[in-house]
C-alpha cells in the first residue's frame, strides 16, 4: 500500500501544469474564482487505474472567503462524490474516504468562492490516490478441511508470495 502521484491532468484553465503532482508541497496549480457564488471549473487528475479506497489533497486558499470544495473520483463507469463542504486550506494533507475499495482513475476537485466584492485564488499543490494491493495479503493461510482424520495432504498449505502468485507447499509427514 502506498500513496501514489497523479500520471495526467485536465487543466480546464487552471494555471501551472504538474504543479499539483509533481511531489513538492511549495509548487501549486491555482485558478482564480470570480466574485460571489461561482466554482472554479474542476481540476482533474488522473492515474493508470488502480485499486483505492481513498484520495488525499494539500489545497490552498487566497482568504478565507474561498470555503468550499468538491472531491470527486471516477470509478465503475462515472464520477463519485467523496467530499463536498468546508476544507481548512491551512498548509497540511487531508485525506477523502471512497467507502470503499474501487478500480480508480481520476480525481477531480474544485472550489467555491464566496466573496460578494471579487474573485479569489484557489490553490492544489499536492494530491494523491492511496493504493490497495489486489487480492489477500502477501503472507501464509492454512487450508480448512471439513472432515477428520485429515488425510496427509491436508496439512498442505498455501504461501503468497507478492504479485508472483501462490505457492503450494506439500507435507508427507504424519
Amino acid at each position: 500500500m502506498a500513496w501514489l502521484s497523479p500520471t495526467g491532468e485536465t487543466l480546464n484553465g487552471w494555471g501551472g501544469a504538474g504543479l499539483a503532482w509533481d511531489e513538492d508541497t511549495g509548487t501549486r496549480s491555482d485558478y482564480d474564482i470570480p466574485k460571489k457564488g461561482n466554482w472554479s471549473p474542476y481540476l482533474v487528475l488522473s492515474i493508470s487505474e488502480i485499486q483505492c479506497d481513498k484520495v488525499q489533497v494539500w489545497s490552498g486558499r487566497e482568504d478565507s472567503n474561498v470555503n468550499n470544495m468538491e472531491v470527486d473520483v471516477y470509478y465503475s463507469a462515472g464520477w463519485h462524490n467523496i467530499h463536498t463542504g468546508s476544507f481548512q486550506g491551512d498548509g497540511a494533507f487531508y485525506t477523502f474516504e471512497i467507502g470503499s475499495t474501487q478500480t480508480v482513475s481520476s480525481m477531480r476537485l474544485r472550489y467555491y468562492n464566496s466573496s460578494v466584492p471579487s474573485s479569489r485564488y484557489a490553490y492544489v499543490y499536492e494530491a494523491d490516490f492511496w493504493e490497495v494491493p489486489a487480492g489477500p495479503t502477501p503472507g501464509w493461510n492454512k487450508l480448512a478441511f471439513t472432515s477428520e482424520p485429515p488425510t496427509p495432504n491436508a496439512w498442505n498449505q498455501l504461501k503468497q508470495t507478492g504479485s508472483s502468485g501462490w505457492i503450494r507447499i506439500d507435507y508427507d509427514g504424519d
